[in-house]
């Protein structure tokens, strides 16, 4: 993306999140790993306060990439362990 200032990515699968790192530590992306990312998707929260301090209104980022040999192994639980969400706080 055009965004060098990702406050946080969600990789949907283990080939997304090993690009989403090389990205995340300014490594250059080799251009066949490039070619794997299949989406890339943006996430903005309506409600900030949902969101942990340190992304605030920043977008959430997530990729899906397919593997060298093409197939495409989406992890859901990624998605929802992933996002940068506040701890709950418990009803007092």
């Amino acid at each position: 993306t055009e965004d060098d200032d990702w406050a946080w990515f969600v990789g949907l699968d283990a080939e997304a999140t090993r690009i989403g790192n090389a990205l995340w530590t300014g490594e250059d992306l080799d251009p066949e790993a490039a070619k794997r990312i299949i989406a890339l998707f943006r996430l903005d929260f309506s409600e900030f306060d949902e969101v942990r301090p340190e992304v605030g209104a920043r977008p959430i980022w997530l990729i899906m990439a397919m593997t060298s040999d093409r197939m495409v192994r989406m992890k859901p639980q990624n998605l929802i362990a992933g996002l940068p969400l506040r701890a709950a706080t418990p009803a007092s």
